[in-house]
């Protein structure tokens, strides 16, 4: 008998525990889809003229005379080639990586 009156709460716990941990792994991919929502509400849209390429960086002068360092990648979506005096258009992160890229014409 005290071998039965064991299993009894260990069968519930093992049942009542495994929705316990199932909430915290929601809550925890819902904290995840709220950081991918932040992160694309915090895109920047940048336009202006490419003054300087070094690598996967750029420095672009908005029209109104404000630069901005860029990170352009392979991760980025770009349509064109990014060199200097093209005129440009990216949604921009908070960390200065380009997430699309647009060209839209040369000088």
């Amino acid at each position: 008998m005290k071998i039965f009156s064991y299993f009894i709460p260990v069968f519930f716990i093992s049942i009542w525990g495994s929705p316990i941990s199932q909430a915290s792994e929601m809550r925890g991919k819902s904290n995840d889809l709220t950081e991918q929502v932040h992160q694309k509400e915090l895109l920047t849209m940048v336009s202006g003229t490419v003054q300087d390429v070094q690598g996967d960086w750029c420095v672009v002068e908005d029209f109104e005379g404000t630069e901005w360092k860029i990170q352009v990648d392979k991760y980025t979506d770009t349509i064109g080639r990014v060199l200097p005096g093209v005129t440009i258009i990216a949604m921009v992160e908070g960390d200065g990586h380009a997430k699309k890229v647009k060209v839209l014409m040369n000088e």
